[in-house]
C-alpha cells in the first residue's frame, strides 16, 4: 500500500458514484491573489560600447590565421646531364647542337617546375601528376614557433687567408666565433676581431674570451667596423696594449661572449643557443594560389626546343627562370593559450617555416656512409666562404644534419628520394641566437640555411658524390604576434604580486626585471608595436616573404670597402 497522497480532486455527480444517489449543486471558490514587481531597467538593458568590447576580445583572443605571399626569386646555374630518359627529355638544353651531330651527352638545367610552389605540370614517363597536388610536390608549408634551446650543437668557423687555414671547431655556448688581425687606425694600435656571425656588441661592453690571454680574459670594445663599409654587425676591435699571446695573433681563432657591465659579470654575460622550433601544422593545412598579376621583376627565361633538337624528337617550351609569385593562407587557427617558447615566455612570434620536399627526385638522396637518413644538410652564415664550399657541407660530416625524415620509390628501376612531410609536433633547428638575462633581450645572430643538394644518380655536375652541388635557403620566417617592449621593466624584490612569471631577479640591484608585453594597437614612439587586423575571434597576420634559391658559391660576409662618390648633375 502506497503513502503516497494523491493530490488529485475528483468530482463526481451523485447518479454516477451508486445507484440511487441523488446530485448535489456544489460550488468550489478559488482564491486568485496577485502580485506586482517593478522592472528595473539596469538589470534588463545593458549598453555595451562596442569599441571597447571589440578591444577587450581582441586582447583576450589567442587565435591566429596566416596567410601572405611568397616571392620566389631564384636563377637556375647548375648545368648538368642526365641518362634518366625522363629526366633527359626534360631538360632545358644548352647547345643542343653539339648533342645532336656529335652524339655527345645531352647537357641543360632542370627546369623551373622543380624549383616553384606550384607546379604546372609532371615529367612524361615518369610518376603521375596529380592537378590537385600541384603545389604539394616541390615544398611543405607549416607553421611553426620557437620551443626550446640546443646548447650542443657543434659548429665550425673555418678561415683561409694567403698563407694558411685556421680553423674553430665549438660548441654553439662557447660564444662569437672570430678570427683576428692586428692594425693600425689613427694612430692607435688595435685588435680586429672578424666575426663568423653578428656580434650584438656595442662600444663600452666588454668581452670574455673562451681561454685566458696574458692572464686576462675581459676586455673593453673600443670600436665596430673597420676601413670596409657596413661592417659594423661583424667586426669589432680592442686596443693592443703591446700583447704578445699568439692567440692574439693574425688569424687566431676563438670565442667571446658578451657582456654589459663588467661589475656585474655573472647576471650581464650573455648565453647562445641554437633555438629549435616545433610544427604546428600538417602541410595539408596549408593552401598555396596562384596570385593573377604579381610577379617577382626578374624576366621568365624560356626556350622553344625544336624536336630534331631533342633527344626524343618532341617540340616543346622549355622554362629555365620563372617569375611565380604564390599566396598562402592556413584553413585552421594556431591557438598559443597554454604554450611558452624557448625562454618560457609567452609566445611573441610565429614562424612560416618552408621545407624542401623535392617528390620528383632530383635532389635529397641520404649519404648512407655518414650514418645519416636524411637528405637536406644544415649550416649558418659562418658556413659560407667566399672562394669555395666550406667542407662544412661535406655529405660525410654527421653535424651538418637535422631531422628531417627522407622517403623513396623505384620507377624504370631508377631509386628516387624525396623529404617526407613533416607532421605536428615535429623539431626542425633555427637560428643562433643570443640572450642575456639582464638585458632580458633575445637577438638573432645568425639565420639558419637548408641545403638541397642534386643526387648524382641522376643527374650528373661533375661534382664530387662526397660534396654534391646544390642550392641553399632559409627555412624560417618570423611573423610576429606580440612586441616585446623596447625597455626593461623593474619592480621590487619582495613585491611579486604583478611581477610576470618570466621576470629575472638581480640579486645585485634587488630588483626583478622583465618586458612587458604591448597590448595590441598599441605603437610606442619608436615604431615598436602591432596593430594586426581581428576579426570572428582571431588575429590575422599578413607575412610578406621573400624566398630565395641561391648557389653555394657565394660569401654572405663579404663587404664592399669602396664607398662610391655620389652622382650629382647640375642641380646639385
Amino acid at each position: 500500500m502506497s503513502n503516497k497522497k494523491d493530490s488529485t480532486i475528483r468530482i463526481v455527480r451523485g447518479e454516477d458514484r451508486f445507484a440511487g444517489s441523488s446530485n448535489t449543486e456544489m460550488q468550489i471558490n478559488v482564491d486568485l491573489k496577485g502580485g506586482r514587481k517593478n522592472i528595473i531597467e539596469s538589470e534588463v538593458n545593458e549598453i555595451l560600447n562596442l569599441e571597447e568590447q571589440f578591444n577587450k576580445e581582441r586582447q583576450n583572443s589567442t587565435k591566429f590565421r596566416l596567410a601572405g605571399k611568397i616571392t620566389n626569386i631564384f636563377n637556375n646555374t647548375i648545368l648538368g646531364q642526365t641518362n634518366y630518359n625522363p629526366f633527359k627529355n626534360s631538360l632545358f638544353y644548352v647547345n643542343s647542337l653539339n648533342s645532336v651531330s656529335n652524339n655527345s651527352p645531352w647537357q641543360g638545367y632542370p627546369q623551373f617546375d622543380e624549383f616553384t610552389f606550384y607546379r604546372t605540370r609532371g615529367i612524361e614517363g615518369h610518376v603521375p601528376f596529380i592537378n590537385k597536388s600541384a603545389t604539394t610536390y616541390n615544398w611543405g608549408v607549416y607553421v611553426s614557433y620557437p620551443y626550446r634551446n640546443k646548447t650542443d650543437q657543434y659548429l665550425k668557423h673555418k678561415v683561409i687567408y694567403e698563407s694558411g687555414t685556421s680553423v674553430n671547431n665549438f660548441v654553439v655556448t662557447d660564444g662569437i666565433p672570430y678570427y683576428i688581425k692586428n692594425r693600425t687606425y689613427n694612430g692607435k694600435n688595435l685588435i680586429t676581431f672578424y666575426c663568423g656571425f653578428k656580434h650584438n656588441l656595442s662600444e663600452g661592453d666588454w668581452i670574455e674570451t673562451k681561454f685566458e690571454i696574458q692572464g686576462k680574459k675581459y676586455f673593453e670594445v673600443y670600436s665596430l667596423g673597420d676601413d670596409s663599409y657596413g661592417n659594423e654587425g661583424t667586426v669589432f676591435s680592442i686596443f693592443n696594449y703591446g700583447y704578445q699571446d699568439p692567440l692574439f695573433g693574425d688569424f687566431a681563432t676563438g670565442n667571446v661572449k658578451r657582456i654589459i657591465d663588467i661589475n656585474n659579470k655573472s647576471e650581464t654575460t650573455s648565453s647562445y643557443y641554437v633555438k629549435v622550433h616545433k610544427i604546428l601544422t600538417e602541410n595539408s593545412n596549408s593552401d598555396i594560389t596562384k596570385l593573377g598579376f604579381e610577379r617577382n621583376p626578374f624576366p621568365i627565361k624560356k626556350q622553344l626546343e625544336y624536336s630534331a633538337m631533342t633527344p626524343n624528337n618532341v617540340q616543346r617550351i622549355s622554362i629555365k627562370d620563372g617569375n611565380m609569385s604564390v599566396g598562402f593562407s592556413f584553413d585552421k587557427d594556431i591557438d598559443i593559450a597554454g604554450l611558452k617558447d624557448n625562454l618560457d615566455r609567452p609566445i611573441s612570434d610565429l614562424f612560416v617555416t618552408i621545407v624542401n620536399k623535392g617528390y620528383m627526385g632530383w635532389f635529397n638522396n641520404p649519404y648512407l656512409a655518414s650514418n645519416t637518413n636524411t637528405g637536406i644538410q644544415v649550416g649558418w652564415d659562418l658556413n659560407f666562404l667566399e672562394d669555395e664550399i666550406d667542407d662544412w657541407w661535406s655529405a660525410t660530416n654527421p653535424l651538418n644534419r637535422d631531422t628531417i625524415p627522407v622517403g623513396s620509390y623505384e620507377v624504370n628501376n631508377q631509386m628516387f628520394f624525396y623529404n617526407k612531410s613533416l607532421n605536428i609536433g615535429s623539431e626542425l633547428m633555427g637560428s643562433v641566437c643570443e640572450f642575456n638575462d639582464y638585458d632580458q633581450m633575445e637577438t638573432e645572430l645568425s639565420e639558419i640555411s637548408h641545403k638541397i643538394s642534386y643526387n648524382p644518380q641522376v643527374f650528373d655536375n661533375s661534382s664530387p658524390n662526397t660534396m654534391p652541388d646544390g642550392y641553399v635557403y632559409k627555412p624560417h620566417y618570423r611573423v610576429p604576434i606580440r612586441v616585446y617592449s623596447d625597455y626593461v621593466e623593474v619592480g621590487e624584490k619582495d613585491k611579486v604580486d604583478l611581477i610576470p612569471d618570466y621576470s629575472f631577479l638581480s640579486k645585485y640591484n634587488n630588483e626583478w626585471r622583465w618586458r612587458d608585453l604591448y597590448p595590441y594597437g598599441y605603437i610606442d614612439s619608436g615604431g615598436n608595436g602591432l596593430n594586426i587586423p581581428f576579426l570572428n575571434g582571431s588575429h590575422y597576420p599578413f607575412s610578406r616573404i621573400l624566398f630565395l634559391l641561391s648557389p653555394m658559391k657565394r660569401d654572405i660576409n663579404n663587404y664592399n670597402n669602396v664607398i662610391f662618390a655620389p652622382i650629382t648633375d647640375d642641380c646639385e
